[in-house]
């Protein structure tokens, strides 16, 4: 992601770190502003689980308060390591393209400014055909859900 500068101090770098969720999202940008962070990556759920709690008004507007006041951004949130769109097994990968959608509509509803993404692997077919498998089901999900603010960020 390219941040645009306004002055030759905005065009450096920021940093910061992955940090927990845990105690809620406000207590991972208290933890940012504790280590001097300037960026922060999350997970808007638990990262080895399909299912995600629902997120309630008051956790989202209180982090998003807490991101106001305290400057910090980007923020970003990782997908979930189960996510595999390049799955030559249709119920996996209908699954991560269904947790995709969802980690998505998260990132939005908590305004952040992406989703990073591990889009997969697929050892049983040619590489090509796991790339395709993977374009074509980032194109269903932006079908589905068109973008809103949050990007999608591959790693």
């Amino acid at each position: 992601m390219i941040l645009h500068a306004r002055s030759p101090a905005q065009a450096l770098p920021r940093l910061g770190a992955h940090l927990s969720i845990a105690g809620g999202f406000a207590r991972a940008v208290d933890r940012a502003v504790a280590t001097g962070c300037e960026a922060i990556q999350i997970f808007s759920k638990s990262s080895d689980q399909w299912r995600a709690r629902v997120l309630t008004d008051a956790e989202v507007g209180q982090f998003r308060q807490r991101v106001a006041e305290s400057g910090i951004g980007p923020i970003v949130a990782h997908a979930s390591y189960l996510i595999n769109l390049a799955s030559p097994g249709r119920k996996l990968r209908q699954r991560s393209i269904e947790a995709l959608e969802d980690e998505l509509r998260r990132a939005n509803i908590l305004g952040l400014a992406g989703v990073v993404l591990h889009p997969g692997a697929d050892t049983t077919s040619s590489e090509d055909e796991g790339l395709a498998r993977i374009a074509d089901a980032i194109t269903a999900v932006f079908a589905q859900h068109p973008p809103g603010s949050a990007r999608l960020l591959l790693e």
